[in-house]
């Protein structure tokens, strides 16, 4: 029986909002624009984030060894280094392998020679993801390698990291903000456009509620209203953002193949476009119990 009620409930806001399709679009596409905006930037973060991933040649750690080192502490160190937090990749280079490389870097073949012997010692470069870890975790990584036996120096240079990592809290605190104010905005204009409804059913509710019927009962069709209305407008929300990143797909490909790599941009995936129906759902339905309570508070004091 109630499972029926609620049927009943569902089908009556329904035919209420098809009846009004121009007043139901338009709160329907305002809503989905006000939650297009925050998700957008989640998505965009989302991708700074992936571009990053492609920069963790910028954060290597160049560990020099002593010239007497033994090949057991070479081995040694190199499995230490593997087993960082954050490492991507651990790459020897020998004293041969340097000298060939700054030749042909330097281009100083000749003063080389004239040395007689290579002064260049060997050493391990190690590519770091600069998101796995914090600045200060890094630094304190970098500094316990350098006292490992065999390695006479580091050299780092991690300050762009700490300013990375610093912009992007920055920019996920804004984004939580700008979406809590939106979420309040899209309450707001849910329950304004519930109490339009309310006003113009006022009487059928007045004469429902001397009858006898409960404030459930006269409730339930207004929250339905604004459960529909707000997962319509996720999905239309989850649309925007797909067309959005769709149309800058082109472009942000060319100018990634100008800087010689790749990178896709990155939509909603399922999950997180079921999260956001979910939550435009409930902004609804939390706009639209505001406004019918304060109507039902009047009604039957």
């Amino acid at each position: 029986m109630n499972l029926h009620i609620r049927l009943e409930a569902a089908k009556n806001a329904l035919k209420a909002l098809i009846k009004q399709p121009v007043a139901t679009l338009m709160t329907v596409l305002a809503l989905a624009i006000v939650l297009a905006l925050p998700v957008g930037l989640f998505a965009a973060l989302n991708n700074l984030q992936q571009l990053l991933g492609h920069w963790r040649d910028q954060a290597q750690i160049s560990l020099f060894l002593h010239q007497e080192v033994s090949a057991a502490e070479v081995q040694k160190l190199q499995a230490l280094l593997e087993r960082g937090t954050g490492v991507v990749s651990v790459r020897y280079v020998g004293k041969e392998a340097a000298l060939t490389e700054f030749e042909h870097q330097a281009g100083m073949t000749a003063a080389i020679q004239t040395l007689g012997e290579n002064p260049l010692p060997a050493s391990f470069v190690v590519e770091l993801n600069p998101l796995a870890q914090s600045p200060s975790a890094l630094q304190t990584l970098v500094a316990y390698w350098g006292q490992q036996p065999g390695v006479a120096s580091a050299q780092s240079d991690l300050h762009w990291v700490a300013r990375l990592q610093a912009i992007l809290a920055l920019g996920k605190r804004a984004v939580w903000i700008l979406a809590g104010l939106l979420a309040v905005g899209a309450i707001l204009v849910m329950g304004n456009t519930i109490r339009l409804h309310i006003a113009q059913r006022r009487d059928e509710i007045d004469v429902a509620s001397l009858v006898g019927a409960t404030r459930a009962f006269i409730r339930r069709p207004f929250l339905y209203q604004g459960l529909f209305q707000g997962a319509v407008a996720g999905i239309i929300a989850w649309l925007i953002v797909a067309i959005t990143v769709t149309i800058l797909q082109g472009p942000v490909e060319q100018l990634a193949e100008l800087y010689g790599t790749r990178f896709h941009l990155l939509g909603l995936n399922s999950r997180e476009g079921l999260i956001l129906i979910a939550a435009s759902a409930l902004l609804g339905w939390l706009g639209s119990r505001l406004a019918v309570g304060r109507h039902l508070d009047h009604t039957f004091s």
